[in-house]
C-alpha cells in the first residue's frame, strides 16, 4: 500500500507550526521567577502598612450615642434648679446597657449615693425619657423600666421617700434630635437620660 500523498497544504501548515513553535518556547523560558516576583501584585505590607487614606476611609460613625468614650459612672448626674424644682439629670447611657432597663451594681451604687440629699418631706418623681429612634410605645415603655429601676433603687436605701416612676419616651426632649435636617447623635445621647426631680 502506498503512503498517503502530502499536499501543500499539509506542508505549509506543518511549516508553520514549526515556525511558530520556537518563538513560543522561547518566550516561556524567557520568564524567570524574577519577573513573576517584580509584578504589582498585593504583598502583605499592602495589608498590614494602610496609609492615611486607606485609614481614613474605612472609619466609620459608629452609634449612637456613644460620642464621648471618656464618660465615667462619675459624671453620671447633673443637677439644676428648673422652676422652683431640683431635677437631677441621670444619664441613661452610663446607668444601662443599650436597650436595657437593668443597673450595674456600679450604677446602683452611684445612685444610692444621691440618696442622702433627697428630701423625705417632698414628693420625688423619677421620670424616664429615651431619644426619637424607634417606635413610639416602645420607647415609652423602655423609660418607663428605667424609671422604676432608678426609683427601686432610691426606695431600697430609704424607705421614707415617696417616689413616682413615669416614662416620657421621646416626649420631652432636652435637645434636638436633628440638627440641619440630620441625625444629631449628641443631641440624642442628652435626651437618653433619667430625671429625679422635687421641690425645694
Amino acid at each position: 500500500m502506498k503512503p498517503a500523498a502530502v499536499g501543500p497544504a499539509a506542508v505549509i501548515l506543518a511549516a508553520g507550526i514549526l515556525v511558530a513553535g520556537p518563538p513560543a518556547l522561547a518566550f516561556a523560558d524567557s520568564v524567570t521567577s524574577q519577573d513573576i516576583a517584580n509584578r504589582d501584585a498585593p504583598t502583605p505590607e499592602d495589608f498590614t502598612d494602610p496609609d492615611q487614606s486607606q485609614i481614613d476611609e474605612s472609619i466609620v460613625e459608629l452609634e449612637p450615642g456613644i460620642y464621648d468614650l471618656d464618660k465615667g459612672i462619675e459624671d453620671v448626674e447633673t443637677t439644676k434648679a428648673s422652676g422652683g424644682d431640683t431635677v437631677v439629670t441621670l444619664d441613661t447611657d452610663i446607668l444601662f446597657d443599650f436597650d436595657s432597663a437593668e443597673l450595674s451594681d456600679t450604677a446602683k451604687k452611684k445612685i444610692k449615693d444621691l440618696v442622702e440629699d433627697l428630701p423625705s418631706d417632698s414628693e420625688i418623681t423619677v421620670g424616664g425619657h429615651t431619644d426619637s429612634k424607634g417606635e413610639d410605645d416602645y420607647n415609652k415603655k423602655l423609660s418607663e423600666d428605667r424609671a422604676k429601676a432608678v426609683a427601686e433603687v432610691l426606695t431600697s436605701e430609704n424607705s421614707d421617700l415617696e417616689v413616682t416612676a413615669k416614662g416620657f419616651g421621646e416626649s420631652e426632649p432636652v435637645e434636638s434630635n436633628e440638627k440641619n435636617g440630620k441625625d444629631d447623635p449628641e443631641g440624642r445621647a442628652k435626651n437618653r437620660r433619667v430625671e429625679i426631680r422635687y421641690e425645694g
